[in-house]
């Protein structure tokens, strides 16, 4: 073995055998980490961020009440309007004047304030065929390019970590994995489907998962494939064209946060017969009247 690439976290080494007669030399890489250290693996979604934003409402000491601002954050998450349209709408049809920056605010307050108090939805063992769908997609913040990772679950159709990052590397599909692994620990030991970025091989190894329920999907119209992960980009990234960017990491971050958390607990699924997944894995939830009364406890 020898030194094949210095890492952010360790090195990679290659096999040096040639196993052709073209003198071709083997593939196999292994990650190692420095010495008296280890490999930088977030276990929450939150680390891919850097943020002091308190994650609480104070009601008291607010200039507007938890009707207004509820309704605010109705147009905003549930419906997905950038902070100038729900500005607007405030404006033109309730005759409350609120501005687009504090509603921004209000918006990432509450994706930090639902991951905090709700907490992403752990699914259990269950029969059958299985597996974890993990893919990756760029999005555009301030100019630069940053990766979103998705890990979603198959039986329940539960996203299950979410991760962002300013490139791809097996760093972060490290950090994408672990963080699924820790939500639902069950989900080390079904199959893991991935397109061929090599990140995610080299990752999996790295959590000393069994490389032989690694599957990766070729193409749409081959089997095993990727398919229903693909589909939830489209609903992602056609709801972001309304922001034309983000500004920061922070309002990427509660873009995906709320898309997830909506996805798992508050949004009626056809592939569960109309259950959201937390109404599927028999999630302990308070009884409210509807989803987005629900959503209003968790701020």
């Amino acid at each position: 073995m020898s030194i094949f690439k210095i890492l952010s976290d360790g090195l990679r080494f290659r096999c040096n055998n040639h196993i052709y007669k073209d003198s071709r030399y083997c593939n196999h890489k292994i990650n190692i980490p420095f010495p008296g250290s280890s490999f930088n693996i977030a276990s929450d979604p939150i680390q891919s961020i850097n943020t002091n934003l308190p994650a609480k409402f104070y009601w008291s000491k607010m200039d507007f009440t938890p009707t207004t601002v509820s309704l605010a954050l109705y147009f905003a998450v549930f419906i997905s309007l950038p902070a100038t349209q729900v500005s607007n709408i405030m404006l033109n049809i309730f005759n409350i004047n609120i501005s687009h920056d504090t509603i921004t605010r209000w918006t990432h307050k509450s994706a930090l304030a639902i991951h905090k108090n709700l907490g992403p939805l752990s699914v259990p063992k269950s029969r059958g065929r299985r597996r974890t769908l993990t893919d990756e997609t760029l999005f555009p913040v301030r100019g630069k390019k940053r990766w979103v990772w998705l890990t979603k679950d198959s039986k329940f159709d539960a996203e299950q970590s979410w991760f962002i990052s300013p490139k791809r590397s097996t760093e972060y599909a490290r950090s994408t994995f672990n963080i699924a692994f820790t939500i639902s620990p069950c989900l080390k030991n079904v199959q893991a489907l991935t397109d061929g970025l090599w990140s995610y091989q080299s990752a999996l190894a790295d959590l000393n998962f069994d490389m032989k329920k690694h599957k990766v999907c070729r193409g749409f119209f081959e089997k095993p494939n990727n398919n229903c992960r693909e589909r939830s980009w489209s609903t992602l990234k056609v709801n972001a064209r309304r922001y034309r960017g983000f500004k920061s990491d922070l309002g990427l971050w509660s873009y995906v946060t709320h898309f997830v958390y909506l996805h798992n607990y508050f949004k009626p699924n056809p592939r569960l017969n109309g259950l959201t997944p937390a109404e599927a894995v028999n999630a302990k939830l308070p009884n409210y009247n509807s989803h987005w009364e629900l959503f209003v406890k968790f701020l």
